[in-house]
């Protein structure tokens, strides 16, 4: 559920569109298009997202319910992002679903309005919904291929570079007895050599 209380971006100014002609004419509806450049990236969002400037196209249809106005269509967009693995840029075309139902304030308790999508000012506006649209289309974890062997986990290096790129690492769990082998080697070294030096 998309919240009006979602922090304002040019998405919400350039994808609101007047309702007035429809409230209270339940059954009329009208279709509505529009390409909007994207906003800004959104540090620390998800991984996936619309490169600042480039188009989104939104194509809906507003329809008058009793309830409210209720809107379904698509938004059209070129997503790019990193590889999860080995952050290799990765590009993917989506089309999203929306599909919600902006309440008549006075239909909705008060207790209730907190969790619903109301219809403002006559108003309705697509910018969150299509944000949450497209959110939720991006994959979560975007890959360049389905078999990226990513990055060594060590020193970084991409392994596709260097398939046979490997670090020999002990577990931590043994560290302490290496240590302890190293000094049996070292003792059983220094006894030769001191057994050497008397039979000489």
């Amino acid at each position: 559920m998309t919240s009006e209380n979602d922090s304002s971006t040019t998405l919400d100014t350039a994808l609101r569109f007047d309702a007035v002609d429809l409230v209270g004419r339940t059954g009329s509806h009208r279709r509505v298009e529009r390409a909007v450049p994207a906003p800004a990236r959104e540090a620390g969002g998800i991984a996936m997202q619309v490169p600042e400037g480039q188009e989104i196209a939104v194509e809906a249809e507003l329809e008058s319910v009793v309830e409210g106005v209720y809107v379904h269509g698509t938004a059209v967009a070129h997503l790019e992002g990193e590889c999860s693995r080995c952050l290799d840029p990765v590009e993917q075309d989506v089309t999203a679903r929306i599909d919600e139902l902006f309440m008549f304030p006075e239909k909705v308790r008060a207790e209730e309005k907190e969790d619903t999508v109301l219809l403002e000012d006559d108003d309705v506006n697509l910018g969150p919904l299509v944000r949450d649209a497209l959110a939720m289309a991006a994959e979560e974890r975007p890959l360049c291929r389905e078999d990226c062997p990513g990055l060594c986990g060590q020193c970084g290096a991409r392994m596709e570079d260097d398939p046979d790129h490997h670090h020999d690492v002990i577990d931590d769990r043994f560290a302490a007895l290496k240590g302890l082998f190293d000094e049996e080697q070292q003792d059983d070294e220094k006894q030769d050599d001191e057994q050497q030096n008397e039979e000489a």
